[in-house]
């Protein structure tokens, strides 16, 4: 079995690794093949290396404007509506921590913000404001 497969893998490595012939005929039209011919004068050539397997993506070519735009309208619309929300957020946030002084947590217990946390808080909702509101 061993020789079998040795055998095969000789012939393979062996058609992997041959040469190509170009020669001229009679009437002067170009020829390439594996097998040189016969009884005609030819040149061997060296066959190019293969092609290196690409990892990258198929980039489709042609007509894809139309997708393009489709794609960058929906997205600057979900950014958008993203952006509407951490607005209100900041906002709510803002209201909350400038008017009451307990605040319920994630939790769901109330407790009281002490004087230092409570500047924090709407430092970081008028950050917020800035960010996401026109």
């Amino acid at each position: 079995m061993r020789i079998l497969l040795f055998t095969a893998m000789m012939i393979l490595a062996s058609t992997a690794s041959a040469g190509l012939y170009k020669w001229v005929d009679s009437e002067g039209n170009v020829h390439y093949s594996q097998k040189p011919p016969a009884n005609t004068s030819f040149k061997t050539i060296k066959a190019p290396p293969p092609a290196p397997k690409s990892s990258e993506p198929v980039v489709k070519t042609g007509n894809d404007e139309n997708d393009v735009e489709k794609t960058i309208k929906a997205e600057t619309a979900k950014n958008q509506k993203l952006r509407e929300e951490n607005c209100e957020i900041g906002k709510n946030n803002l209201k909350s921590y400038q008017t009451f002084r307990r605040i319920r947590d994630k939790d769901g217990n109330v407790r009281i913000v002490d004087a230092k946390e409570r500047a924090e808080k709407i430092e970081a909702a008028k950050q917020l404001i800035r960010d996401f509101c026109s």
